[in-house]
């Protein structure tokens, strides 16, 4: 099974995003409820559309959390880079771009999130433009495939990100099964 992580700015809608891809919210614990904030890695798994099963582990993007978020992210296939497109490119986007780069991820995707939140078009371009230039010499974005745009603030229109994951994830082998027989 391939794993596929998410990377990006404190309450940019990873979680949502998760959850909408995966039908269970990733966040478990009460502090993290309460706080609106992840805390500790999550997990989830979906079925792709060509009936690939794929693992996918949230990790907070809060820079208090950077520890968690290491830990989450170092046995990753693909990343999904995730930016809110009512703020852009944040600190800790460019840090979690960073680590990406740092530990190798070879693959990923752009999601822009809260699209429903940009102030106008123009804005979006601007934010789409911003983006570009952020990820323009990461490793990562040199295998990265189109930006993926989640349309609104709650995730719902995930349909058109479910067959992007496909690529990124084929960049790599797949993990060793863990009920499979050894040989």
């Amino acid at each position: 099974m391939r794993v596929i992580g998410t990377a990006g700015h404190v309450d940019h809608g990873k979680s949502t995003l998760i959850e909408a891809l995966t039908g269970a919210h990733p966040d478990r614990l009460k502090e993290e409820k309460a706080r609106e904030m992840t805390i500790e890695l999550g997990f989830g798994w979906l079925t792709l559309p060509n009936g690939e099963e794929v693992g996918i582990v949230d990790v907070p993007g809060h820079r208090d959390f950077i520890e968690n978020m290491l830990s989450g992210i170092g046995g990753i296939d693909a990343a999904l880079l995730v930016i809110a497109a009512d703020e852009g490119v944040m600190p800790q986007t460019r840090e979690h771009l960073a680590i990406l780069d740092l530990l190798q991820i070879p693959a990923g995707l752009i999601v822009l999130t809260k699209t429903d939140l940009a102030s106008d078009s123009a804005w979006l371009d601007l934010v789409e433009t911003d983006v570009r230039a952020a990820v323009s010499g990461a490793r990562a974005a040199r295998r990265a495939h189109p930006a993926s745009l989640c349309k609104n603030q709650n995730g719902t229109r995930t349909p058109n990100l479910r067959p992007s994951i496909s690529p990124p994830t084929k960049t790599r082998p797949p993990r060793l099964e863990p009920s499979a027989p050894a040989d």
